[in-house]
């Protein structure tokens, strides 16, 4: 019998909730660590659609990489997800700033593994992972590959002569372009650039890379649904069919 205790002292094992940022909120945000679990999905993010999933599917536990409690709660509305998930006793643990950091496992390892990069280093305190491409790209091939390989619905992307370094920051690591001077890559991917940002790249002639929150950060889920199936042979993990990054694009 697994409870979610055991399941959270799993995972503290390779992302411990004591490297989580001050600000962060990982760890169980709904529920009661001495509940039995027996169905689990895992989910980038919690929404409505995903806690009715839950629902339909008997799920017990949502695990998610963003945390569905950031600040002190003053008051519930019963529409809201946190609402919805106690009306239905399914329990939300989250593991978002450790799980970035992580080694492994960690959110920008696999990004960069995603990405086929070698020679990989991981930065965790810059939430940087740098390595190397095979062989160099002009930036617009790399973009490309970027794009096909993140299955990201589109990407932007500055000028560059050629890249060979890359260096990846998953979600909304935008700032991590201050960096480029500090590790010398050739290129960044991220998930969310802001204008100066791109500017900051294109005066500097590096490629800095934005391909969207979702795609750069989802790609920890199957890997963290496979090694928590190979842990609790007893528990039925799965990945939610409605995970998505909610934007369109042309």
């Amino acid at each position: 019998m697994t409870y979610i205790k055991d399941i959270m002292n799993y995972c503290d094992t390779f992302a411990p909730f004591c490297t989580q940022e001050e600000w962060d909120n990982s760890g169980l945000n709904i529920g009661n660590p001495d509940k039995k679990t027996q169905k689990v999905l895992l989910s980038l993010d919690i929404t409505p659609d995903t806690v009715n999933e839950a629902k339909e599917k008997g799920v017990d536990l949502i695990i998610s990489h963003h945390p569905v409690i950031f600040n002190a709660q003053k008051s519930i509305d019963f529409d809201t997800v946190c609402a919805r998930l106690l009306q239905n006793n399914i329990s939300a643990l989250c593991l978002h700033t450790n799980l970035d950091k992580a080694t492994n496992i960690g959110v920008n390892e696999v990004l960069a593994k995603t990405l086929e990069l070698i020679n990989m280093q991981l930065f965790p305190d810059d939430f940087l992972c740098i390595g190397e491409l095979e062989t160099e790209m002009n930036c617009d091939d790399f973009a490309e590959y970027v794009k096909s390989k993140l299955n990201s619905k589109s990407v932007r992307y500055t000028d560059c002569k050629s890249i060979k370094n890359v260096a990846v920051s998953s979600g909304g690591g935008g700032d991590a372009v201050f960096l480029q001077s500090k590790y010398k890559f050739d290129a960044l991917v991220t998930g969310e650039l802001k204008h100066h940002q791109f500017i900051f790249a294109k005066e500097r002639s590096f490629c800095a890379v934005d391909a969207g929150h979702f795609s750069t950060e989802n790609v920890v889920i199957k890997p963290l649904c496979d090694i928590l199936s190979e842990k609790f042979a007893d528990v039925e993990f799965l990945i939610s069919e409605y995970q998505s990054d909610y934007a369109n694009a042309k």
